[in-house]
């Protein structure tokens, strides 16, 4: 008699498997347990992932970067007041902790605010702040008097013409170069889009250098919910910073300043695709020790990208003793010789930056695991050879990054919707043939780094059901073939508000990518089980405790999938999970379900409908 005991999956995780034709690597069942290493994720400050993602920071431009418009208001500010001036200052709060050659613009600057009315008020506001109902703020501001006399300003929290909170102040700073903090604690009953604001009263002068709101829960500026997420879908390495953000961030920052709001923000020189995020600057606010924290709180292992363009190989070997032995990993670079990221284009000038630079960590820490960068395989065979080999007895990995692009998003038909579906699992395929073909290019001895994967420009689009598809497909490609492609680290970009985890502002949830995630992680530690005729888009693991995990996908928009597993002598269902999408189009959303399969005396048997997936894990 097989009992059957059913419960959701909770942290209990599946994987996926590969299409039953092409390559005859894939029919090979590694030998080894699949790696942890296989679930990393980026962290890339200069988009998303941080504001308006994982950071709790309410305030968009809070340190004022960048030019403003016409009136002298910094971007993403609004001015309010009857007669009022304003200006931009250089007369800031924010510094960098050492000097770089960098050619940067517009990071340090303040916000200058002038009243010219004895009963008037003027001052600077922004809207659609999203306040969580329940939980405690702290509205700040860093403000200084410009004529050193008492200067009545306030902090005010408001819901249109409706004033949720407020606080007024005398500020009177001595000397005119000291800065004063002024703050106001709040708590909404609800939810609330707010506008919130922070102005000078009478004819008096005052000088904004940062204005912050943030929830009491935050962890290390970062939103707890977001942190959960990552740590839902088994994030095992965090890649900071970045990614195209490792050209211009500078640890220094942010291990010697440790008040974020002394730390000016950093522009992004040459990466156009910071624009859409947050015009082009970052606002420094998160920092080494609060990436270690978000490492250790999940349970993932910091993966750090060196800025050799323009540190010295002593900045680098500093910054490795200054993370005193918890930084394993290293990168020397990110997407080196491409037009976007700054320093030599070639593989031979590459080569000779960076080795200076290793040969300094590594003296500070031998244990140290470096990775070259490059170009990757389509860039020809100099970049292996000048570059890869010539590195590799300082640097035993290289860095693989690619990106598949389907095409337009065409869902205007059921037809274009299956052809569109049809073309992203074909991808996966051919990114897998890809990274064997590279494999194969490479000496035996020099491992790789797949810290980039995604599809091309999904960050543009609405979370949607392919896209999970496409994950738990290019996922089970990996975990099957590991060993043959010599992986060492697999990296997702990026999870957070690129379509594993959605950001708004008073919830984060797993889209379909995260949700394929949080199953495929259930696979590590397990050894792939050797199930004759296993079906491509099935993937089987045998765990040390005795228990077998199984996952499921099904690509296919029109039909239904039938899948029978042999159950290896178990005879029970510890836990099962189906997740069921509401749609097939942009916005749609799977739902986690209770698991639909059934034991026989033939294995255990499931009929998956269109674009789900499953997962199941067996016991005695």
């Amino acid at each position: 008699m097989r009992g059957k005991v059913k419960r959701g999956l909770g942290s209990q995780h599946a994987l996926v498997c590969l299409p039953a034709a092409a390559i005859l690597a894939w029919s090979a069942v590694a030998a080894e347990p699949i790696p942890t290493e296989l679930f990393g994720q980026n962290l890339e400050h200069t988009r998303s992932a941080l504001q308006g993602g994982l950071s709790a920071q309410l305030v968009r431009n809070r340190k004022f970067a960048g030019k403003p418009d016409r009136r002298g208001v910094a971007m993403m500010w609004e001015a309010y007041g009857t007669h009022a001036l304003y200006d931009h200052s250089n007369m800031a709060c924010t510094r960098h902790a050492a000097k770089s050659k960098m050619f940067r613009q517009n990071e340090i600057h303040s916000q200058v605010i002038g009243s010219l009315v004895e009963a008037g008020e003027a001052g600077i506001r922004q809207d659609k702040i999203g306040i969580r109902g329940g939980v405690k703020h702290t509205f700040r501001a860093v403000v200084r008097s410009y004529h050193q006399e008492d200067t009545p300003m306030v902090l005010r929290v408001a819901d249109g013409d409706r004033i949720l909170a407020e606080r007024t102040f005398t500020v009177n700073t001595k000397p005119n170069t000291a800065w004063a903090r002024i703050a106001l604690d709040f708590t909404l009953d609800k939810d609330t889009m707010a506008t919130i604001s922070i102005g000078v009263k009478g004819r008096h002068y005052c000088i904004v250098g940062a204005v912050s709101v943030l929830p009491e829960d935050n962890f290390h500026g970062m939103r707890a919910d977001v942190v959960e997420n990552l740590r839902e879908i088994g994030a095992s390495i965090i890649r900071w910073p970045g990614g195209n953000f490792a050209g211009e961030y500078r640890w220094r920052d942010g291990y010697a300043i440790a008040d974020p709001d002394e730390r000016a923000p950093l522009q992004s020189y040459t990466e156009i695709e910071t624009q859409p995020h947050n015009l082009g600057y970052d606002q420094n606010d998160i920092a080494m020790e609060d990436v270690l924290a978000l490492c250790e709180k999940i349970g993932a292992k910091p993966f750090f990208t060196i800025n050799a363009a323009w540190e010295s190989p002593q900045d680098s070997a500093e910054w490795v003793e200054a993370c005193k032995g918890r930084v394993k990993l290293w990168s020397l670079g990110n997407e080196m010789g491409y037009g976007h990221m700054e320093g030599p284009k070639g593989p031979a000038g590459y080569a000779e930056m960076v080795r200076p630079h290793a040969e300094a960590m590594l003296k500070v820490d031998p244990s140290l695991v470096i990775t070259s960068s490059g170009p990757y395989p389509w860039c020809g065979q100099d970049w292996i050879d000048k570059s890869a080999k010539a590195l590799s007895d300082l640097a035993p990995v290289i860095s693989y990054h690619r990106y598949d692009n389907p095409g337009i998003f065409d869902f205007s038909t059921p037809e274009r919707t299956a052809a569109l579906y049809a073309t992203m699992s074909k991808r996966t395929d051919e990114a897998l043939e890809a990274l064997l073909k590279f494999r194969k290019r490479l000496p035996k001895e020099i491992g790789i780094s797949y810290d980039e994967w995604n599809i091309w420009y999904t960050w543009y689009h609405e979370e949607g059901i392919m896209e999970g598809l496409y994950a738990a497909k290019m996922l089970g490609n990996l975990m099957r073939n590991w060993e043959a492609c010599g992986l060492k680290y697999v990296c997702y970009f990026q999870a957070v508000n690129e379509q594993a985890i959605n950001v708004t502002p008073f919830e984060s949830h797993l889209t379909s990518i995260g949700e394929a995630m949080r199953l495929a992680k259930g696979h590590v530690g397990g050894v792939p089980a050797a199930i004759p005729d296993l079906p491509a888009d099935a993937f089987v693991t045998d765990a040390a405790d005795g228990t077998r995990y199984v996952t499921f996908y099904n690509f296919s928009t029109t039909e239904s999938r039938s899948f029978r597993i042999p159950t290896g002598g178990r005879g029970t269902i510890a836990a099962e999970e189906t997740l069921v999408p509401n749609g097939f189009e942009i916005g749609c959303r799977y739902a986690r379900k209770p698991g639909i399969g059934k034991l026989t005396d033939n294995g255990y048997e499931l009929v998956l409908g269109p674009a789900c997936q499953a997962a199941v894990r067996l016991g005695k």
